[in-house]
């Protein structure tokens, strides 16, 4: 098959553009990070499968930046979505987020509504042209070499750095916000999951997370006892959901299922920082 990522060189994009490159399939990258803006870059071979993972993903960011980030995250999914059409694509795997909820069924950030947007016209290319899609709802991406400052910056690479630096680690808000994070490689073995799914999706939108979740005060405990670190409270953040958990429209319903546990890897990354 010949496969288009989008984003390869992002957190996300670049783990499965690095897993594909592993298989007997074609596939190329195309990123803004290397001066390739989708909406004037576009190639015009034909590709079977199109991995849509580029995105402006920061929430706050989006508070801040609402008309430029909708430019990159609602325009451009338009642009690669009439592109996909154009060009005979079987399937279109579109990366979401958990973001669209917000904490009463509506998003809380111009992020969380750029994804919802871009979930619907998927859903109308599916419906009006046959262009197969599927959106595919991220939770709290995780994993130990997760960038800090990166574009999807967690609490968990932000805690990793303060230890190392040695600084306080900071909880913003009473550190009840609870979230479901879920590996990067599960993340990337979802969509490979979905891109040799059978049957059609479209339109169809699932859930992607660990189905369990964790307040920042249980990942603060779990630290605290691998290591003596001292911890410290900053006020919350605009457009921060407040709770989040995978709902009943998940992809396990599909036959996928996450690998990793959250605990016993948090527990060793904190540990194996001590031994660097």
């Amino acid at each position: 098959m010949r496969i288009l990522v989008t984003g390869h060189k992002g957190y996300i994009g670049g783990h499965l553009f690095n897993a594909l490159k592993e298989t007997e399939n074609v596939v190329h990258g195309i990123d803004l990070k290397e001066g390739d803006d989708i909406i004037h870059c576009l190639p015009d071979e034909e590709y079977d499968i199109v991995f849509h993972m580029a995105a402006l993903p920061r929430v706050q960011f989006s508070v801040e930046n609402p008309s430029y980030t909708m430019r990159h995250n609602v325009y451009a999914t338009s642009v690669l979505l009439e592109w996909a059409k154009n060009h005979k694509v079987k399937r279109f795997i579109f990366s979401s987020s958990s973001a669209i909820y917000g904490d009463n069924g509506f998003p809380n950030s111009p992020y969380g509504l750029h994804k919802l947007l871009s979930e619907k016209e998927c859903q109308l290319y599916s419906q009006v042209y046959g262009l197969d899609t599927v959106c595919l709802r991220y939770y709290n991406v995780y994993s130990k070499d997760q960038q800090y400052g990166g574009s999807y910056s967690t609490v968990i690479s932000a805690w990793m750095e303060m230890v190392r630096t040695g600084a306080p680690l900071r909880i913003d808000g009473d550190g009840k916000q609870t979230r479901d994070f879920v590996h990067v490689d599960d993340i990337v073995n979802a969509n490979i999951f979905c891109m040799h799914y059978e049957d059609q999706f479209s339109g169809s939108c699932y859930d992607i997370g660990s189905g369990q979740t964790f307040s920042l005060n249980d990942i603060k405990t779990m630290i605290k006892e691998e290591i003596d670190a001292d911890f410290i409270t900053a006020p919350s953040r605009a457009g921060d959901i407040r709770h989040t958990e995978m709902r009943d429209n998940n992809l396990a319903k599909l036959g996928w299922l996450p690998a990793k546990n959250f605990t016993t890897e948090i527990k060793t990354y904190f540990k194996e920082i001590t031994n660097e």
